[in-house]
């Protein structure tokens, strides 16, 4: 068993016990999914994260990761912002099936949202920025719009739909470029008043091909472990149907936990 994987199951043990016993209550600690106040601004939120995962799919890869995030809402307007980073050690396989000795690479990834919330339905515009060395890609930009609604929008339970256009750009092997459509969906639910959980998913298809799309899906929970300090535990999937050559398959799968203090 690696060290990362005894971190995660260590932090797994420490969650399960602060969902009973953690106090502070859950608008302190909650993930991005901000609330707005008719005519009222927000004073915003900013989050450091620090994580352990690890990655099977492409790669056997153990990471450390760190994650800064902030956002507010002014008006009905919700902005949201995220930077994140890892270092991995990785094994890969060659074409025979054999395993390559050990390399060190990094991830980054950007992110930028804001929506704007009318009676019944918003506006969105995302854009994304990252770079993943383990996946071969030099850069991947996607920017997209488009409207969304919430289905159910509750104090502890909403649920949210997207739709839109995308552009993607791509810097690899083969650098690529195209029009794309978007299609997403949220779930949040507060689990209780120190834990909430999530679930998000979202596939973006190439316009003129739909054989060629990318699919994110995320599993979350998180719970208070006081007023500024929380425990979040994560599962990733990432999927790309057209990879880059030197990749030999098409989805990997993380499974992570992390720390979080609210500034």
């Amino acid at each position: 068993m690696s060290k990362i994987t005894s971190l995660i199951l260590l932090i797994v043990f420490i969650s399960f016990s602060t969902f009973t016993k953690a106090q502070a209550p859950l608008e302190e600690i909650a993930p991005p999914e901000i609330e707005f106040e008719d005519e009222k601004d927000s004073e915003g939120f900013l989050r450091v994260s620090i994580g352990v995962s690890s990655k099977s799919g492409n790669t056997e890869s153990d990471s450390y990761s760190g994650r800064i995030e902030t956002g507010t809402t002014i008006n009905k307007t919700v902005i949201y912002g995220m930077i994140e980073g890892a270092y991995a050690e990785s094994e890969v396989e060659d074409d025979e099936g054999n395993t390559r000795d050990e390399r060190t690479e990094g991830r980054v990834k950007a992110v930028a949202n804001a929506k704007q919330r009318f009676d019944g339905f918003f506006l969105f515009a995302n854009a994304s920025a990252m770079r993943d060395s383990l996946a071969g890609i030099d850069f991947r930009g996607i920017f997209a719009t488009g409207v969304g609604t919430y289905l159910v929008d509750t104090d502890d339970f909403k649920f949210s739909v997207e739709a839109g256009v995308a552009y993607v750009v791509e810097e690899a092997d083969e650098d690529d470029d195209y029009f794309a459509l978007r299609l997403a969906e949220r779930i949040d639910y507060n689990l209780t008043e120190t834990t909430t959980i999530w679930e998000s998913a979202e596939i973006i298809p190439e316009a003129s091909d739909f054989g060629n799309f990318l699919a994110n899906i995320e599993f979350g929970i998180e719970a208070a472990v006081n007023s500024r300090v929380s425990i979040g535990l994560l599962f990733q999937l990432e999927h790309d149907a057209e990879p880059t050559p030197e990749v030999k398959k098409k989805t990997d799968t993380t499974i992570g936990a992390r720390i979080t203090l609210s500034l």
